[in-house]
């Protein structure tokens, strides 16, 4: 079975691109335009992982971290935070508001994948510390052995 993920972004073309670029590497890929839906999808089929974009209309991604992680449903999916301005202040805040890690905009395809992948082989590790340590191990070895390609982005 295909490893499932819910792109979140008010943006059309981010989640037109998104979702095309991922389908075509074999994952089965939903969308949402706003938090509420997000939030609402992933509570009703959990993602095997969220793509979350920060700078949203209310809510933001900020608040719907929050939500999911307060969620017994879905405290546990792994959310990878999309953003195209990204401030030490708003990547502690997004850390600290339940994300796994983030992306910045534009969008390295091939590391993105390498993230996603990771993510999703720690979804199950519950203790954060080692969920933290397990990824991070992750996305060193699959970075060191990836071809060197040149990025896509959006």
């Amino acid at each position: 079975m295909a490893q499932s993920i819910l792109i979140v972004d008010d943006e059309d073309a981010m989640l037109d691109f998104l979702k095309q670029r991922l389908a075509s590497e074999g994952f089965a890929i939903s969308t949402a335009l706003t938090g509420d839906e997000g939030i609402k999808q992933a509570i009703a089929n959990p993602p095997s992982v969220m793509l979350l974009d920060l700078r949203m209309p209310v809510p933001d991604g900020v608040a719907v971290c929050k939500a999911l992680r307060a969620n017994a449903k879905t405290k546990l999916t792994p959310i990878l935070v999309i953003t195209g301005v990204l401030s030490p202040a708003q990547i502690e805040e997004s850390m600290a508001s339940g994300a796994d890690d983030f992306v910045s905009k534009p969008i390295n395809i091939p590391d993105l994948l390498i993230r996603i992948r990771a993510i999703g082989e720690c979804a199950s590790i519950t203790d954060p510390v080692e969920r933290l340590t397990r990824y991070t191990e992750l996305v060193r070895e699959m970075t060191s052995k990836a071809p060197r390609r040149p990025p896509s982005a959006a």
